[in-house]
């Protein structure tokens, strides 16, 4: 079989890794170094697209990092994806879980499926997050447990239609056998017709309803007709939606629904996702779209926002109580124009920056009883490697100010 790892990078080193592992032979190029043009299985990178020129010049069946690790070792897999709350829901499943089963968590957090089954075998569960990039790569994962916790606008410029997006989320559940599990939030329009999608057993979760397994009402988080987690004051409806999932997940594991609720408590936040890291100042980097950012609004009042990023020619759409939570937005990068003229419809009132250096030292000038949130609500990719990088950089510059 000849196999070609095309695009260098995290999920496909880890590839490389399983491939040797199993000694089969494979070849492992950028898209500029291919020659050959006939491969069985073409292992993309991620990030590079499906109608990208480079499958115009190969020929193969083009798949990603978790359909190559299915097929080489099967393991029991349990997928999590969303356009927000991946990296919480699966660390978080982690913590949870851990004290009953042996765990990993992998895939989109930085650390691949394929690193963790060679340095971690024969666990009981690998806890995957996935992106839609890696998704639209499966062609015959049948994950034990599969989640999709929402879905919002983004990725346009990688799917090219929201559609697209759409399809290669539910990539998660279409080969999913009867005795597996899809898991999913009931709120979201997508998933009306989902049952005649997946062969796996349906079980949602609700923050609106209480006809759910698992569901949201007055403060606390139920079961049936059980109280079993209650919800610390001003949690946003992300923060709610997200441990929902867990306990959800944890349900069809006949895990102890209270004893997973006492863990959820001592579970610790990621770094840069809403990160109070002085009074009134939430770091929030980790936001890379609208809804992320509009969780963030929905939970603050008199906010300072700074925003912006890189664009990836999505349209902004906040809801009426974000906007009302914000008294004025600081925005910079490439999609400062589009932040500018998006609030100024709405009487907001928006000054435009060219670094975020310059943005934050304004913001700490006129806070005063303000709550300054750093929510980009765009990608990272215009002036930062990362996410990390520009929350490193947020951060540095909030200490450095209050240390001086």
């Amino acid at each position: 079989m000849k196999i070609l790892l095309l695009g260098k990078g995290v999920a496909n080193n880890g590839c490389e890794r399983l491939l040797k592992k199993h000694n089969i032979d494979y070849d492992y190029l950028e898209k500029n170094e291919v020659q050959i043009s006939d491969y069985d299985l073409i292992v993309k990178s991620p990030g590079i697209p499906l109608d990208d020129i480079v499958f115009t010049k190969i020929k193969g069946k083009v798949i990603t990092d978790i359909e190559l690790a299915y097929r080489l070792e099967k393991p029991n897999l349990i997928g999590v994806t969303g356009s927000n709350g991946k990296t919480t829901v699966v660390t978080m499943l982690e913590h949870v879980l851990k004290s009953k089963y042996n765990t990993i968590a992998c895939g989109n957090i930085g650390y691949s499926i394929c690193d963790a089954l060679v340095d971690h075998p024969n666990m009981d569960f690998y806890i995957v997050e996935l992106s839609s990039f890696q998704l639209e790569g499966v062609t015959s994962v049948d994950f034990m447990i599969s989640c999709i916790l929402n879905i919002s606008l983004c990725h346009i410029d990688h799917h090219k239609s929201f559609d697209s997006y759409i399809e290669s989320k539910l990539n998660i559940c279409k080969y999913q056998g009867y005795n597996h599990y899809f898991v999913y939030n009931a709120k979201e329009p997508y998933f009306a017709g989902i049952r005649k999608k997946t062969n796996a057993k349906c079980i949602d979760f609700s923050y609106h309803s209480t006809i759910h397994r698992i569901y949201f009402l007055n403060g606390y988080i139920y079961k049936g007709a059980k109280k079993i987690y209650r919800v610390r004051k001003n949690a946003n409806k992300l923060t709610i939606e997200n441990i929902l999932a867990c306990l959800t997940i944890a349900s069809v594991l006949n895990v102890d629904i209270k004893s997973v609720a006492k863990k959820i408590r001592t579970y610790k936040k990621e770094k840069y996702r809403l990160e109070e890291i002085r009074k009134c100042i939430f770091n929030d980097a980790k936001s890379t779209n609208c809804a992320s950012t509009e969780c963030a609004l929905e939970s603050l009042r008199n906010v300072i926002l700074i925003c912006g990023g890189y664009d990836r020619s999505i349209e902004i759409n906040l809801s009426k109580v974000a906007r009302d939570n914000i008294e004025i937005v600081l925005c910079y990068g490439q999609t400062k124009q589009l932040v500018k003229n998006y609030f100024e419809k709405y009487s907001i009132p928006v000054l435009i920056f060219d670094k975020l250096k310059d943005a934050v030292l304004f913001a700490l000038k006129i806070k005063k009883e303000n709550t300054i949130l750093y929510s980009p609500m765009f990608a990272s990719f215009d002036q930062y490697k990362s996410y990390i990088e520009r929350g490193l950089e947020f951060e540095k510059l909030i200490n450095n100010y209050y240390e001086k």
